[in-house]
């Protein structure tokens, strides 16, 4: 568990924050931690992803180590009406770590 939450973020996380996020993972049920791993690694949803027809932003930390980046761009292609946003001090946990960054491209996207 202490790997992902390494991996999980770019810029660095205080020791009472890690243990938070550790505490939050350890709560998780183990078989449904299990199963959405297995998802992610199986499910296939590249035919689906043209479909898409809801406005959709898409943020993501360009140094994110669960997720590459690669992907992000791949579903900004893929989704018409999509929006990327790079968040460029972000791993997979931009909501944290460019938190002002993120709250404000996800108000301004639903228009608040």
């Amino acid at each position: 568990m202490q790997e992902v939450i390494d991996s999980f973020f770019f810029q660095y996380i205080t020791r009472p924050f890690s243990d938070w996020f550790f505490q939050m993972g350890l709560q998780a049920a183990g078989w449904s931690t299990a199963a959405v791993i297995v998802l992610l690694r199986d499910e296939q949803l590249h035919e689906d992803l043209p479909k898409i027809v809801a406005p959709t932003l898409i943020i993501h930390g360009i140094h994110d180590k669960v997720i590459p980046f690669a992907q992000a761009q791949e579903l900004n292609q893929k989704i018409r009406n999509s929006q990327l946003v790079p968040f460029q001090y972000s791993g997979h946990g931009s909501f944290w770590e460019e938190r002002d960054k993120f709250n404000r491209h996800l108000t301004q996207f639903i228009g608040l």
